[in-house]
């Protein structure tokens, strides 16, 4: 899967070797800082997480110069997430230096100076791991599944495996409720009494099962929901009058380098200027002003944009969350605003409720 570097930035100390290069490649923009202390490979990754790159014979010449441990102590003291990259192989057999010690180098990196030690094994895979941990510190970590996967033996496994996931329901409940009501579909069907009358069903159990199957399902789970709300109900992010000109617009720098992707384009019919309108499912953060300031510094390279920019309009972005924050944009072109998200839960349930009676009529 690649990895959407558009909104990421990231200083470095080195910014012509390889792994500088290779995060440019990757859509990151690449901020040259001058090294406070020492000759150092250095990312800053974020406001909280700085790396610092040693090949394996780097990190060998560090220990012998003592800058290692110099280092180390810089990031510890600057940085609450201070990481130390090991590239390559540490070929301390053909080195004067003692496997112990180098051991021992390592290991006082974590526990004596708190430096969180990880390991690549080429260029390529460091500059890997550098962006995926600056996008996440930068703009976020997806939700991970905390629910074990484990692949079905057979048919009854794998529907045990789904009733399982029922309230206060383990294999042996769910072995009891399939016996009992004959199919998964039975048992979503079934009403709060036939739960009660099963043996060791009580009727606080038999409720959290009957609520988990039959309750509608409010939630917000992606930037597309914001998305599909927003289209359909525009007063969600608007006082006034629009019109939605595009959605998922794409908008390049020069030369079709970088290709960026505006969630909705709108037309404030009423100020006559054009609205891009960047959408987060959390919390606001630097990294997204820098994104939609990209959009709207780029807007005159799109035929859509253009044709409007060509009359005179303005144009604005807006950045909009269901997550209240205490951050704000500095510049007036940018503002913030928060969508209301029970709003949001009642535009994506009418939506489904439309969709559902159109597929219906048409059975």
């Amino acid at each position: 899967m690649t990895v959407d570097m558009s909104a990421v930035t990231i200083s470095v100390t080195k910014p012509k070797l390889k792994p500088a290069a290779l995060l440019a490649e990757m859509g990151a923009r690449i901020q040259p800082v001058e090294a406070d202390e020492g000759n150092v490979d250095r990312y800053f990754l974020g406001k909280r997480v700085a790396a610092e790159r040693r090949t394996g014979g780097g990190f060998l010449m560090g220990i012998q110069d003592k800058t290692l441990f110099t280092s180390a102590i810089y990031l510890r003291e600057h940085f609450r997430v201070p990481i130390l990259i090991v590239e390559g192989q540490v070929n301390y057999a053909y080195s004067r230096f003692d496997p112990q010690a180098v051991r021992g180098a390592m290991s006082s990196m974590m526990l004596l100076y708190g430096i969180n030690v990880l390991s690549t094994p080429n260029v390529e895979e460091t500059a890997a791991l550098l962006a995926m941990i600056a996008r996440q510190e930068q703009i976020g970590i997806p939700e991970i599944s905390l629910i074990p996967k484990r692949k079905a033996t057979d048919l009854p496994d794998l529907q045990r495996r789904v009733v399982e996931m029922l309230p206060g329901c383990g294999m042996v409940v769910a072995r009891q409720l399939l016996q009992h009501f004959g199919s998964v579909r039975r048992i979503a069907e079934a009403g709060e009494a036939e739960f009660r009358a099963l043996r060791g069903i009580g009727a606080k159990k038999a409720a959290r099962i009957h609520r988990t199957l039959t309750a509608e399902y409010e939630s917000v789970d992606t930037e597309r929901d914001l998305e599909d709300a927003v289209e359909a109900d525009p007063s969600l992010l608007f006082d006034g009058p629009v019109e939605l000109l595009a959605r998922q617009h794409h908008v390049y720098t020069d030369h079709r380098k970088d290709r960026h992707v505006v969630d909705l384009v709108f037309l404030d019919i009423e100020a006559d200027e054009l609205v891009l309108v960047e959408l987060k499912r959390g919390e606001l953060m630097p990294a997204h002003y820098g994104q939609i300031r990209r959009y709207l510094d780029n807007a005159d390279k799109s035929k859509l944009l253009r044709s409007h920019l060509a009359r005179g309009v303005s144009i604005r972005g807006v950045l909009a969350t269901i997550v209240p924050g205490r951050w704000k944009p500095k510049l007036h072109d940018v503002c913030v605003r928060i969508i209301d998200a029970r709003k949001v839960i009642d535009t994506l349930k009418r939506l489904r409720g439309e969709r559902l009676a159109r597929e219906g009529a048409d059975q």
